[in-house]
């Protein structure tokens, strides 16, 4: 290979060439010690690019840029102007330029000083046109603004996950909705999910990685997640954006919104349709109960009117039957009447009573019954202990529980006793009334302690009906009772009050 040495003439032109050539304009500047600005060197006609000529701009270039340049950004353009030159630094800026048209170019000069004779400064830089680059930035700021009002508008957190780096992101509405701050937001999947209830990660699990198996399209589930010190009902949706060549997920997307109110409305519904159903079994287990004993009594009416029609019975035989039906048929109705006023009572009957006094006043009432079978009793209840009831409900669901345990006493201990405490937790004022008498199998009997008409013990005057109205009453005023007991050992009935 031969290297020949061009002539200095022939260098001068391929170098004027290849200037020529840039897309960029390529410019000397000189600043005096007075701050007159001359254009020493420009590397092709201006007005190929910003429609002006070049005698325009040479012939007072300071008021050309002062009138040219775009308002907003003239202070911008001067203050960095006016600081490279004191600090002999360099000088950097983008600004808009305006042209005849009424519309603007970006541009953006970058230049370099250097110290010349008699205190002058002399810039080399380079003047280029940033116009579609600015467009781009602008649009995709635009771009993003608008996406991140509608995530805020819908309330919904984005996150997106960097499974290379395992790294997440969370959006400001992330942030908001979990509580988190800069200074806690959690780094890391595994730190998320320590916040995921522990009842709800196997579904949570298995629902991310069937996507991530690509068997199901997307990833959905509802979890609650701790936040604050509390769990929130979260709505978490995502997809994976990008996969390896083999199917590994790379980077996954996605949003979770608050749905706490949501749930609380759905576990609200829940409740009520319960009550509705429960209310409705009722209704349905009142009426047979009802088509049950009037056929009955009637059924035996019938039964002696015929007896009686055949001769079978004489006029005063018949008589002295029917008035027996007829008693027991009119306490039927009084029980079944009972019955339909634990539905009739209003929540305005409501008071706060002393439950102290009204156990005392119902053991007054008992007294004899207490003293002929010699039971020893324990009112351990605080003197000034309130439940929100309605008066006749208390009433009567002391009076049934209690008479129940001196019905149930057992003869064969050496001392019956019937004790009253009161617990509370934070729902509910839980008053147990336990007693040490024959007891009952709960094994055998359990299902069938509140039924109406169910008896578990040979007495001639176990009718079955007072618990059956106390457990309706206790759940009329938003309360529950339970039962614990054991054959020989004794009974404790818990009433729950609502607070």
């Amino acid at each position: 290979m031969i290297f020949t040495t061009k002539r200095p003439e022939d260098l001068n032109k391929l170098y004027e060439s290849l200037i020529k050539q840039l897309p960029n304009i390529i410019f000397q500047i000189r600043v005096t010690a007075a701050r007159e600005i001359h254009l020493d060197f420009i590397s092709k006609p201006i007005e190929f690019l910003y429609q002006f000529s070049i005698e325009e701009i040479l012939e007072d270039s300071h008021t050309f840029a002062k009138y040219r340049i775009y308002e907003s950004d003239l202070e911008l353009f001067k203050n960095t102007f006016d600081n490279a030159v004191s600090t002999k630094s360099k000088w950097e800026v983008d600004f808009r330029f305006l042209l005849p048209d009424s519309s603007y170019k970006w541009l953006r000069i970058e230049a370099t000083p250097k110290e010349g004779d008699n205190e002058e400064t002399i810039f080399y830089g380079l003047l280029s046109d940033i116009t579609t680059i600015k467009e781009q930035e602008i649009q995709l700021r635009v771009a993003d603004e608008r996406y991140h009002f509608a995530v805020q508008a819908s309330d919904r957190g984005v996150w997106d996950w960097d499974m290379a780096t395992n790294k997440v992101y969370y959006s400001s509405e992330s942030m908001k909705i979990l509580g988190l701050t800069e200074s806690d937001l959690v780094a890391s999947p595994e730190e998320w999910d320590e916040r995921v209830h522990p009842d709800d990660r196997a579904e949570y699990y298995g629902n991310i990685n069937l996507h991530f198996e690509n068997k199901i399209p997307f990833y959905e589930t509802c979890h609650r997640v701790l936040c604050n010190g509390s769990y929130k009902w979260i709505l978490d949706r995502g997809k994976v954006i990008e996969r390896a060549e083999d199917g590994k997920p790379l980077r996954i997307a996605g949003t979770h919104t608050d749905i706490s109110a949501q749930k609380e409305k759905e576990q609200e519904l829940l409740k009520m349709l319960e009550i509705v159903n429960v209310q409705n079994n009722k209704l349905l287990n009142f009426a047979h109960i009802v088509s049950h004993n009037l056929r009955t009594h009637a059924g035996n009416i019938k039964s002696l009117l015929d007896l009686n029609a055949d001769g079978s019975f004489t006029q005063e035989e018949a008589l002295e039957h029917i008035n027996i039906v007829s008693k027991e048929l009119n306490e039927t109705i009084e029980n079944l009447n009972d019955l339909v006023k634990v539905h009739t009572q209003t929540n305005k009957e409501y008071e706060s009573l002393n439950l102290f006094d009204y156990i005392e006043r119902m053991l007054f009432i008992l007294n004899e019954d207490i003293r002929n079978k010699q039971i020893h009793i324990e009112n351990n209840v605080q003197l000034a202990a309130l439940v929100n009831c309605i008066p006749a409900y208390l009433e009567s669901i002391l009076l049934n529980l209690v008479t129940n345990a001196i019905k149930y006493s057992d003869e064969s201990k050496d001392v019956a006793k019937i004790a009253f405490n009161l617990e509370e937790n934070d729902d509910f004022y839980v008053l147990k009334v336990s007693d040490n008498g024959i007891g009952i199998d709960m094994d055998k009997y359990q299902d069938l302690i509140f039924g109406l008409y169910k008896t578990f013990h040979d007495y001639e005057d176990s009718r079955g009906v007072g618990l059956y109205i106390t457990k309706n009453q206790i759940e009329t005023m938003g309360g529950k009772i339970e039962v614990e007991s054991k054959p020989n050992v004794g009974t404790t009935f818990k009433v729950y009050f609502k607070k």
